[in-house]
């Protein structure tokens, strides 16, 4: 199994959320500090995926229950809609 690293393009930036990064950031942050974790990680989420504008407070919840020090995997399941 390789421990590769894959990054891909932000096609989104700028429609779907902000294309400054520190602007992006600051919303991202400020989202998960609205939000407490549970008493336990999260073992699955199920998470939003609309522009942050209409979702990001929404998101914040879900993903904030994530716990990345524990986690060693993560699976994405999302539709295409191209």
């Amino acid at each position: 199994m390789s421990n590769r690293v894959v990054c891909q393009e932000a096609s989104h930036a700028g429609s779907w959320y902000t294309a400054s990064g520190p602007q992006l950031n600051a919303q991202l942050e400020g989202w998960l500090s609205q939000v407490q974790s549970t008493k336990r990680p999260a073992r699955a989420i199920v998470a939003p995926h609309a522009g942050y504008t209409y979702c990001g407070s929404c998101a914040a919840r879900a993903y904030k229950q994530v716990d990345p020090s524990i986690t060693r995997r993560i699976f994405i399941l999302g539709p295409s809609h191209h």
